[in-house]
C-alpha cells in the first residue's frame, strides 16, 4: 500500500519541477498594414522609416528592386541602448556581409542569411537584447528560397523563433506565389516592443525589369514571453517586484522597535496621572 502511494507523489514531484514549456510568442499577424497603423507605433530605429517613405511615395517603376539595389546602400543599425550595432563589411573571399558588433569589447557575431534589399539589415528589440533578420530559408535542392523573419538573442546568437512568411525568391509549381519574384524589403521592431512589421517587394519580369509592388505584415508580439525566451523577466514584472522590494523595507523600517511600545504606554499613563494631580 505505501509503495502504491509512492507512484503518485512522485509524478506529481516530477510534473511540479519541469520547466514550464513556452509558446510562440507570435500572438497573430495582420495581413495588411495601412498607413495609418503603420505610423500608429514608433520604432527601435527610427531611421529606418525613411526607406518606407521611399518605396510608399516613389512613382510608379521608380521602386523596381534593380533602381532600389543602386539607391539603397546598407547602412549601421544601432541599437537603443547604443551597446550594439549591425554593420555590412568584406569577408574573405570578396564576399560582403552583415556582423553584430558589440560597442564595448569590440567583439563581432556573424549573422548569416540576412536577406534585404533595404537600408537596415536587422530591427532591434526595445530592450537590445534581441534582433529580428529577415533570412532567406533554402530548400532541399536549394532550387528556391522562402522568406522567414528570425529573432534572435544579441548575446549569444541563438534563434529564439522563426516566423515563416508566405514569400520565395521565385514563384515555382512547388511553391506558387501570386509574382514572378519577391524581395525582403525592411523589418521595423515597434518601440513598445508589441509588433514587428516587415515589407516585401514583389512584380513580375518585364523586359528584365519589373515594377515592384509592396506589401507589409505586422506580426503581434506577446514581448513578455519573448523576454522570458530569451532568459530575461517582463519589464513590468521586474518594476512591480522593485516597488514591492521598496514597500517591504520601508514598512520593515516603519515596524515599532520590542520594548519601545510598552515603554510608550507607561510613560503617556504616568503622564495622565500628572495631568489629573494638577
Amino acid at each position: 500500500m505505501k509503495y502504491k502511494l509512492l507512484v503518485p507523489i512522485l509524478l506529481l514531484l516530477f510534473i511540479s519541477q519541469a520547466p514550464a514549456v513556452l509558446g510562440s510568442p507570435i500572438t497573430s499577424i495582420d495581413e495588411t498594414v495601412t498607413e495609418n497603423t503603420f505610423y500608429s507605433k514608433e520604432y527601435t530605429n527610427p531611421d529606418s522609416v525613411e526607406a518606407h517613405q521611399i518605396v510608399v511615395y516613389s512613382e510608379d517603376g521608380e521602386h523596381s528592386q534593380i533602381h532600389l539595389h543602386y539607391k539603397l546602400t546598407p547602412r549601421i543599425t544601432t541599437s537603443p541602448d547604443g551597446n550594439y550595432s549591425c554593420i555590412f563589411r568584406w569577408l574573405e573571399g570578396h564576399k560582403e556581409d552583415y556582423f553584430i558588433l558589440n560597442n564595448i569589447t569590440m567583439q563581432h557575431t556573424h549573422i548569416e542569411n540576412v536577406a534585404t534589399m533595404g537600408f537596415y539589415g536587422v530591427a532591434f528589440s526595445p530592450d537590445s537584447k534581441m534582433y529580428a533578420a529577415p533570412r532567406l530559408i533554402y530548400s532541399d535542392d536549394c532550387r528556391n528560397g522562402q522568406y522567414a523573419i528570425d529573432i534572435c538573442s544579441v548575446h549569444n546568437n541563438t534563434l529564439l523563433h522563426r516566423e515563416l512568411t508566405p514569400f520565395y525568391i521565385e514563384s515555382t509549381t512547388e511553391t506558387p506565389m501570386e509574382w514572378e519574384k519577391s524581395a525582403m524589403y525592411e523589418v521595423y521592431w515597434s518601440d513598445d516592443g508589441s509588433s514587428i512589421v516587415y515589407e516585401v517587394l514583389g512584380g513580375n519580369t518585364e523586359a528584365g525589369q519589373y515594377p515592384a509592388y509592396l506589401v507589409s505584415k505586422r506580426l503581434n508580439l506577446d514581448y513578455a514571453e519573448l523576454r522570458k525566451m530569451n532568459g530575461y523577466e517582463d519589464i513590468e514584472v521586474e518594476s512591480v517586484q522593485e516597488e514591492t522590494e521598496d514597500t517591504n523595507t520601508e514598512a520593515e523600517n516603519s515596524l515599532p522597535i520590542p520594548g519601545f511600545e510598552a515603554l510608550g504606554a507607561v510613560f503617556a499613563m504616568v503622564l495622565g496621572r500628572k495631568i489629573k494631580r494638577a
